[in-house]
Order: structure tokens, then C-alpha cells, then sequence
């Protein structure tokens, strides 16, 4: 609706026009006469029943707790053997 009255009119006056209550669409015509048809349903007051019903608690063993230690592993990283050439290698010129 806001897009058809755009196109007639200034989009400020177009925003007004659509939001002001006073110049329904059709979707708005059918909605409101879909409330009017609807038939309040009776809504009738609950009472809370409270339940005396007691159960008795399970209790579970569990076994007692273990620690457990894993096993180390080194990650060490051996140092170059090798030591490099001296002097280092020239690129010979050709």
C-alpha cells in the first residue's frame, strides 16, 4: 500500500497516508472483518491442584574416584649435528 500511494503522492505524504488509520487497504478491511466475525472463546478460571504425592528418592553408589597419571612423553628436538661448511659456498661468476 505504501508503495501504491508513492507513486500517487509525495513518499512523506505516502507514509502518512498508509499509517494513519484512516485509509485502509483491502488486506486491512478483510483482517479487521475477520476480528469482528471471531467468537471470544469463554475462558474459564483454573484452579492449581497441588499434588501430595510423595516419592521416595533413589540413591546411587557411585564408585569412588581414581586419579589417574598418563604417561610423559618428551617432545625434545635434537640439535643439528652437522655443523654447516666454512666458509660458505660462492656462487661462481661466469
Amino acid at each position: 500500500m505504501l508503495v501504491t500511494n508513492a507513486c500517487h503522492v509525495r513518499l512523506g505524504d505516502a507514509v502518512a497516508r498508509t499509517f494513519d488509520g484512516a485509509h485502509p487497504c483491502d488486506l486491512c478491511n478483510v483482517v479487521a472483518e475477520g476480528k469482528k466475525s471471531e467468537k471470544k472463546s469463554e475462558v474459564l478460571p483454573t484452579v492449581a491442584k497441588m499434588d501430595l504425592i510423595c516419592t521416595t528418592r533413589v540413591l546411587s553408589c557411585l564408585p569412588p574416584w581414581v586419579r589417574y597419571e598418563f604417561a610423559g612423553i618428551g617432545f625434545s628436538i635434537p640439535e643439528r649435528s652437522l655443523a654447516p661448511p666454512a666458509p660458505p659456498p660462492r656462487a661462481l661468476l661466469s
